[in-house]
C-alpha cells in the first residue's frame, strides 16, 4: 500500500542569496505515476494519493531539468576542464538554458576560491 502525500525534498538553487536549499515541493506528473505503479510490482496493492485532483491537474507534467535547479559549479568546471569554451555561452546552448546570474554566480565563486 502506498500513501502519497505528493510532495518530495529537493535541491533548488536561489541565484539571488546565492544559496543551495534542500525544500519540500510538489512532485511531477510522473512521479506520481511512478508512485502509484510501485503499489502493484510485487504483490497486489493500492495507491492512496493525499492530495486533491486539482493538485494534481496543476503539477507538472516532468521535473524541471537538474541544470535549473542546482548549483552550477561543478558543471563549470566540467566545461573548463573539457576545454568546450566560454562557459556561459556554452550554458546558454542548452535545451533549457539556466538563469545568467546563476552561471555569473557560479563562476564568480570558483574564481573566488581560485579554481
Amino acid at each position: 500500500m502506498i500513501h502519497d502525500c505528493g510532495r518530495a525534498k529537493e535541491t533548488s538553487y536561489d541565484a539571488l542569496n546565492k544559496l543551495a536549499c534542500l525544500l519540500p515541493s510538489w512532485i511531477s506528473k510522473a512521479s506520481a505515476h511512478e508512485r502509484r505503479e510501485r503499489a502493484g510490482r510485487v504483490q497486489p496493492g493500492f495507491c492512496y494519493r493525499l492530495y486533491p485532483k486539482m493538485i494534481h491537474d496543476a503539477m507538472l507534467q516532468y521535473q524541471l531539468p537538474e541544470i535549473l535547479r542546482k548549483p552550477l559549479q561543478e558543471l563549470c568546471l566540467h566545461i573548463k576542464s573539457l576545454q568546450l569554451g566560454a562557459v556561459g555561452s556554452f550554458l546558454a546552448k542548452a535545451l533549457q538554458p539556466s538563469d545568467p546570474l546563476a552561471a555569473q554566480n557560479a563562476i564568480e565563486l570558483l574564481k573566488t576560491i581560485g579554481a
